[in-house]
């Protein structure tokens, strides 16, 4: 038996290419000046998830090594309070004030990357962006963000419509705002329902994905209140309006929660994030064990497998170890 395996989007910055990737970071290197590079790059990440025989790649992220930290700078409509500080984690995270209508002239970046890796690969077929309440990640008690939230909305779906448009087969929308703020009893699956889905209507003929995760800065979580019950009230709304759920499965408050993967709508496939990212990289052994597991609860037909988020904040070695580790253990190896 094999099972399908996937990526969740992220892959560590090629190492070589670093000290030219940090101009653009900075902002000294525009997106068409740093095209030649950011190519290269994700050629380097993509050819590398190929080797490890993942079914599913994606492009890596090179364009936006640090989630969604990037996006503020490239909007208008806000004012910097507090910038990025990549060495402090979550209390680095970037601040800022909502001052006019937030708009992105030159897009998130998220479709732009997916357009210039799926031109050099044929088999990326899948592309991901954060959800519009993750895209305000710094500005969560700003009195105007219920005002802007539509403006958000607008933004996201303008990155899905536009991967769409390149030929994106599966649109992945990444959640952690919503998984952690339903965990924390800070939001209710009524009121975060339709600012999810907005920016995946009217989309046809592609697989609508979301990731739950709990977050995820110098490989911590960002909260201690870890389980799967918080989030179902939200996941069984989803049934009509998405194909597939991913959810971390490596927390052991989530692991001990799998018994409620039954209780997932039979439309949505469930992509388990077992191989987790925040610690070394465990035996095929133990994911196959966990494997087992999950096959008494989910049907093998409607599960894929995959590490419970990105790699790109894993050091180069232990991501490919990783991934590897998963797909032989996906395949029974």
């Amino acid at each position: 038996m094999t099972l399908r395996t996937t990526c969740v989007g992220s892959w560590p910055i090629p190492f070589g290419l670093r000290p030219q990737l940090k101009r653009y970071y900075a902002g000294e290197m525009s997106d068409s000046d740093a095209a030649p590079l950011l190519s290269q790059a994700a050629r380097i990440s993509m050819d590398e998830m190929i080797a490890c025989g993942v079914d599913q790649i994606m492009g890596g992220e090179v364009w936006g090594p640090d989630f969604v930290h990037h996006v503020p700078p490239r909007l208008s409509g806000l004012e910097t309070i507090q910038k990025r500080d990549t060495s402090k984690g979550y209390e680095g995270i970037g601040r800022y004030r909502i001052v006019d209508d937030v708009c992105a002239p030159t897009g998130t970046g998220h479709a732009l990357g997916y357009r210039r890796e799926s031109e050099i690969e044929s088999r990326l077929d899948k592309g991901a962006v954060p959800s519009p309440l993750t895209m305000t990640l710094g500005m969560e008690k700003d009195p105007r963000l219920g005002e802007q939230l539509p403006n958000y909305v607008t933004i996201v779906k303008d990155e899905v419509d536009d991967m769409v448009k390149a030929g994106a087969l599966e649109v992945q929308l990444d959640a952690p705002s919503e998984a952690t703020s339903l965990v924390n009893g800070t939001s209710s699956a009524a009121t975060l329902f339709e600012t999810l889905v907005a920016p995946l209507s009217d989309v046809s003929a592609v697989t609508r994905t979301v990731h739950f995760c709990l977050g995820d800065i110098s490989r911590r979580p960002g909260t201690e209140v870890q389980n799967l019950s918080s989030l179902m009230p939200l996941i069984q709304m989803l049934d009509g309006f998405v194909d597939r759920i991913h959810i971390e499965c490596s927390h052991a408050g989530q692991w001990a929660d799998r018994h409620l993967l039954s209780e997932i709508p039979e439309s949505i496939e469930i992509i388990a994030g077992i191989a987790d990212v925040k610690q070394l990289p465990e035996s095929v052994a133990v994911l196959a064990e966990r494997i087992e597991r999950l096959l008494e609860i989910v049907n093998e037909d409607r599960l894929l497998l995959s590490t419970s988020c990105g790699c790109g904040r894993v050091p180069h070695d232990e991501a490919i170890r990783l991934l590897r580790n998963l797909v032989k253990a996906s395949r029974g190896e």
